[in-house]
């Protein structure tokens, strides 16, 4: 069914909330005026690219002179590269002392800057009990690997082997909750000190979508952008960040994609399906699984946890596991779904293209801000690492919290690193903007370390 948005509608020009007054350009007008008579389809198609195939010495370091990576992957390709495994960071706790004078660099760097973008990585998340790659307790020191886009698609035994670990894991990680890295920079939000803002375009919304080209039509003209995140834990979002102003780069892990028809399934939901279909499977592997363990939280020792939302488990047999189809398929019987469609987490895996319309979007408020603050991340894939790329070459200054060495100072760009825990910084850093000169660190509490 086609319909067919008023003309009238799109000549609005809202004020946003903040009270500043953006009017779209004539460029823009025209532009959003072609969308219109779009053919909306009750159903998401497909995206064109949907089947493509050492720690630093001190506490805070300005490294090097800007010079160019010679990367030139677009996306997240899987490679030796990607998933090498240097040298173990230190323990953040470690660190500690460190954290004064890592906040007054951090404070002292936010000076005279209005437009500041973050980039989060898994980093962020470690103190929420989710895992990174990398880190001091990184997955990928003890030999976990990620699923491949490629296998997932092409091997139906590949599926059910990550459906079966993810029916063990998932619950765990969708559990998990924001820390104080998360509430503090939904903080430095509400405070102003974080957030660009820039002129909205068509080529920032995903095509052949229904709610993007609703989105499109009623957009005041401009976008807010607080926080790239390359996580698919969702808790900036719980920590009260504004849907709308965290784009997730690599996608969501609540929710599912059929990869024939397109349609969306919650992922609660399909795991409720998965439980049933495989009780006795999965009775027998938590029977493995959920043992006596000081580590244990919720019933999953945290070290079989894995960043991806699923988790180790010693049975490498999968084959009897049960993986529910696409329903939508399963009820449609016209020629392209004869065969019912498989579900995929809304996620970018590995070997994956981050979509164009989702990279230009965050090209954008790069371009718009005057600083660049990276948290969490090694930097290590291209699909986050190009927006440092994209700061540097324009000259937008960049700062860096995380434990370990990264791919910028590998690469030699001007940078300053903030060698510390992000939980505690971030926080320690509210409370100065708070409190302003009188700010006094023995006052903290670092009672998650």
């Amino acid at each position: 069914m086609t319909r067919i948005i008023r003309h009238t509608l799109l000549s609005l020009v809202l004020t946003p909330q903040s009270g500043l007054s953006f009017t779209p350009s004539t460029d823009t007008l025209a532009r959003r005026c072609i969308t219109i008579h779009t053919r909306i389809s009750p159903r998401r198609k497909n995206d064109n690219n949907k089947f493509a195939t050492k720690p630093s010495s001190g506490a805070v370091v300005s490294t090097g002179s800007s010079k160019n990576d010679r990367s030139s992957s677009s996306g997240i390709r899987s490679s030796s590269r990607t998933h090498e495994v240097g040298e173990i960071p230190p323990c953040p706790k470690s660190l500690e002392s460190r954290l004064e004078d890592s906040v007054d660099s951090l404070y002292q760097w936010f000076q005279g800057k209005s437009n500041i973008l973050c980039l989060t990585g898994a980093g962020i998340s470690t103190d929420s009990g989710i895992p990174d790659y990398r880190g001091h307790n990184g997955s990928y020191h003890k030999g976990h690997k990620p699923m491949i886009h490629d296998e997932f698609m092409r091997s139906h035994r590949m599926r059910q082997r990550y459906w079966g670990r993810a029916m063990v894991g998932w619950r765990d990680f969708v559990q998990a909750t924001p820390n104080e890295g998360h509430i503090a920079l939904a903080k430095l939000e509400s405070m102003g000190k974080i957030g660009v803002t820039f002129e909205d375009s068509m080529e920032y919304y995903k095509p052949n979508c229904e709610e993007s080209d609703l989105n499109w039509a009623f957009s005041a003209g401009y976008r807010k952008m607080t926080i790239i995140t390359q996580n698919v834990d969702g808790l900036h979002i719980k920590a009260g960040g504004r849907r709308n102003h965290v784009t997730e780069l690599h996608g969501r892990n609540d929710q599912l994609v059929c990869m024939n028809c397109g349609a969306y399934r919650c992922r609660h939901d399909f795991h409720n399906e998965l439980d049933v279909l495989n009780a006795n499977w999965l009775q027998e592997q938590q029977q493995q699984v959920l043992v006596v363990s000081k580590n244990t939280t919720k019933g999953l020792p945290n070290n079989k946890l894995r960043p991806d939302g699923d988790a180790f488990l010693p049975q490498q047999d999968f084959q009897s596991i049960q993986v529910p189809p696409c329903t939508d398929c399963s009820n449609n019987h016209d020629e392209q779904s004869q065969h019912p469609g498989f579900f995929k987490p809304d996620v970018v895996f590995f070997g994956d293209s981050v979509p164009k319309h989702r990279v230009n979007r965050c090209y954008a408020a790069v371009d718009a801000s005057d600083g660049l603050l990276c948290i969490g991340s090694s930097l290590a894939v291209h699909s986050a690492y190009r927006f440092v790329q994209r700061a540097a070459t324009k000259g937008i200054p960049i700062a860096i919290l995380n434990v370990g060495e990264t791919r910028a100072e590998v690469s030699g760009l001007d940078v300053l690193k903030v060698e510390a825990p992000t939980g505690p910084t971030l926080e320690a850093l509210v409370a100065k903007f708070e409190k302003g000169k009188d700010y006094n660190s023995h006052s903290l509490k670092l009672t998650h370390l």
